[in-house]
């Protein structure tokens, strides 16, 4: 059965298609002209697809599975907060037209949304994987950590993986994730904040409800948790519109590429150009995300 998801708002799904399956390739798959991923609702995973229609301007989803009502109703809330269906972003777009450098940038990606990840959980435990590492190694390691101790669902000819349970994470021993190439300390983190989860020591529902500043509280205590992470959680978790990692090493590349400094901007400076950019500063710093990923530097004499 088809749902469907009114967008009153600019929202472009072919922007935010490319976006998603370039940098989030653990999950989604395109099928069709749709996206297709597994989505957890009462404790069993459903099949989803997630496509587009002009007219009425609208999400379409399907959710295959034979889910009850209540279950059906659950995942389809999820995926209205995961693909910021109620999210305009209008006053972001007026507000960045006068920048002379960032303005050029947010108009050739009107309608660019944020796509946050399923559960608090799977998004805290994706982020202290890739801590420190390129991209294309922590996809292998969250990949890895799927494989081991996930699901897959199988749909169309396509395996489509199930991100783990806390209960499945937290029964590994470290050394399985060591045989996996996670280092020690991270599969400590890993395991341990999962353990914390089920125990019920670290209630990450309850963040919802959070101001930013007590969630970073909540958070940086955990060992393997620093600013970085939480900003990441904040952003891609919970979908917090005003956050500035300005420490990021991608973001700092990315103002000075868009910007043309001929120096890299450090952390104060990037706080200070970003002033400009508030109460929106968490989608200023996705779409530069996105513009440093068409950027390719000149080689030296080329």
């Amino acid at each position: 059965m088809k749902q469907v998801f009114p967008l009153r708002y600019p929202y472009s799904f072919e922007a935010t298609v490319r976006r998603l399956t370039s940098f989030e390739k653990s999950s989604y798959r395109l099928h069709n002209g749709r996206l297709v991923r597994a989505i957890e609702a009462g404790g069993r995973p459903y099949v989803v697809e997630i496509g587009w229609q002009s007219e009425p301007r609208s999400l379409t989803v399907y959710v295959h599975g034979n889910p009850s009502e209540a279950e059906r109703e659950r995942v389809e809330a999820k995926l209205r907060r995961m693909f910021s269906v109620n999210v305009d972003l209008t006053p972001f777009y007026r507000q960045m037209e006068a920048d002379p450098y960032l303005g050029p940038v947010i108009t050739k990606r009107r309608g660019l949304h944020l796509v946050l990840d399923a559960s608090v959980y799977e998004c805290l435990i994706k982020t202290v994987i890739s801590q420190q590492l390129n991209v294309a190694f922590a996809a292998k390691l969250i990949e890895r950590l799927i494989d081991l101790a996930g699901e897959r669902l199988t749909f169309e000819g396509e395996s489509l993986p199930v991100f783990p349970s806390p209960e499945r994470v937290a029964a590994l021993e470290y050394e399985q994730l060591q045989v996996l190439q996670f280092n020690r300390r991270k599969a400590e983190y890993v395991i341990d904040i999962s353990r914390q989860v089920v125990s019920g020591t670290l209630d990450l529902e309850a963040l919802w409800t959070m101001e930013d500043e007590a969630v970073m509280e909540r958070l940086l205590p955990l060992r393997g948790v620093g600013r970085w992470t939480v900003e990441c959680l904040l952003l891609f978790g919970l979908g917090r519109p005003d956050l500035l990692p300005a420490a990021d090493i991608g973001l700092r590349n990315a103002v000075r590429y868009v910007y043309g400094l001929a120096h890299q901007p450090g952390e104060e400076e990037i706080r200070k150009i970003g002033r400009d950019w508030s109460p929106w500063r968490s989608y200023a710093t996705f779409y530069l995300w996105d513009a440093l990923s068409e950027w390719k530097p000149k080689k030296k004499g080329g």
